[in-house]
């Protein structure tokens, strides 16, 4: 395909770097000189240095031939321009936007063919929500992703001393498992992410990404971390900065029945939250304030949610509330640079926006039947979903005599209402989704398997 990326910034490198490896011919806009030089010396796409929005300069970067264009520059009313200068003047088939703004973002009547001409609207901020929600839903895991409408959950967990997954083998697991069925699908050793084999061992202070029907989570996660789940009647949580996240978390947390408190910085802003949520308590103070923290009964939290704009504010209020013991804490990370280090002082489960926003988009970027598709720990692993059509090649065969890219496991297979964790002499049949897990590199062979051949039509 022919891309189109405007905007060089956290968002726009990391797409235009993954599509890049993928073997499409891309191109990037950006008005700051020193973003376009290190796109320039890092991978090798076309650049165009100047507005995004202007007809000449989406000319330079070859709008005329151009399949898809992405406009991901910081700004929302560039983002919607250059769509519509690229729509009118170019007939770009399929144009998608950053929208930051939720005044742009939740007008529906805004966008279409006949007004704004932007065919998906994507909101860092929308994206980082739903993320954060999901974590919560299952307070052990670091990440939770949902595939083939949320019938399969890959999670993403540390290994803790003395839990059932310390110092076990792979070829051990299914085992001591018994009938509760899960594929490990990623393992990380040394800040390395790998797909294991049968004899890979699973050490305390690994993470891996696990593969389990969403109906057995909770017996799943009990197991793993070696004790029962507490039930709770309401959990308490304290949430940390009103922002567009932060109020967007609320308010589906609020459905769910949750106690919030919510600290917010702005006294204004402050103001305007309490006035728009039913339930959640909202406090005008300082997540660093230690007295407050003290105050609202931080020690008695059930989750601690750090959600400013402030990246240094997150993590220092996160590393307070983890010396206050609060057994689940989330921090949103924006900068790249601190997604790693972070770790590294004991925080696990990490949100970045910039991360979320740039899986989304590359959802749709596909080609074949592929359904759905989101990095992996550090971003050289890929989960994939697929639709296996009647022609394609995956089909009829075990699992164990199937010629996969090197570096591939199926870690789960949807049949209708049935989610099957697949051993050696499953079969892939036509009209299942298959949730594949594969290194960034192997994503045109797996799109391969999945392709529709003439004679299907």
């Amino acid at each position: 395909m022919n891309i189109i990326i405007l905007g060089a910034g956290e968002v726009g490198f990391h797409i235009a770097m993954r599509l890049a490896s993928e073997g499409h011919d891309v191109a990037v806009v950006d008005s700051d000189k020193d973003r376009i030089q290190r796109v320039s010396d890092t991978m090798d796409v076309r650049t165009v240095l100047g507005n995004a929005a202007y007809p000449s300069v989406l000319e330079q970067a070859g709008a005329e031939n151009a399949d898809l264009l992405i406009a991901a520059t910081a700004s929302d009313e560039t983002n919607m321009l250059a769509c519509q200068v690229a729509h009118s003047l170019f007939k770009v088939t399929m144009k998608m936007a950053r929208v930051r703004e939720p005044d742009f973002a939740n007008s529906d009547k805004l966008f279409g063919r006949d007004e704004l001409p932007i065919d998906l609207i994507i909101s860092p901020e929308h994206e980082a929500a739903k993320a954060i929600v999901k974590r919560y839903q299952v307070a052990s895991a670091m990440d939770a992703q949902g595939f083939a409408d949320d019938k399969v959950q890959l999670l993403g967990m540390m290994i803790r001393p003395k839990t059932l997954l310390a110092g076990l083998a792979m070829q051990e697991l299914a085992e001591v498992m018994g009938d509760k069925r899960v594929y490990v699908v990623a393992h990380e050793h040394n800040r390395k992410w790998k797909i294991p084999t049968r004899d890979t061992v699973l050490l305390a202070g690994d993470s891996v990404y696990l593969a389990v029907s969403s109906s057995q989570v909770e017996d799943v996660v009990e197991v793993l971390e070696g004790c029962k789940q507490e039930t709770k009647v309401q959990r308490n949580v304290m949430l940390v900065g009103g922002g567009n996240v932060g109020f967007a978390v609320a308010q589906a947390l609020e459905k769910m029945g949750v106690s919030i408190k919510m600290i917010e910085f702005n006294a204004e802003r402050a103001s305007w939250i309490a006035d728009h949520l039913s339930s959640t308590v909202v406090l005008h103070g300082d997540a660093l304030d230690r007295d407050l923290l003290e105050e609202e009964a931080i020690s008695r939290m059930d989750d601690f949610l750090a959600l400013t704009n402030d990246d240094e504010t997150n993590i220092l209020s996160s590393l307070i509330a983890r010396k206050y013991k609060v057994p689940h804490v989330v921090t949103l990370v924006n900068r790249a640079i601190y997604s790693d280090l972070v770790r590294e002082i004991g925080l696990d489960v990490i949100v970045s926006p910039r991360f979320t926003t740039a899986a989304s988009i590359l959802r749709h970027v596909r080609k074949g039947r592929i359904l759905g598709m989101s990095p992996l720990g550090d971003g050289t692993l890929e989960v994939i979903e697929a639709e296996a059509l009647e022609t394609a090649t995956i089909l009829d065969a075990p699992l164990k005599d199937l010629k996969l890219p090197k570096d591939t496991v199926i870690g789960a297979i949807v049949r209708g209402e049935e989610v099957i964790i697949p051993d050696g002499d499953t079969q892939v049949l036509a009209n299942d989704h298959v949730v594949l897990v594969t290194r960034a590199e192997s994503i045109r062979a797996i799109e391969a398997l999945f392709e529709v051949r003439l004679e299907f039509f």
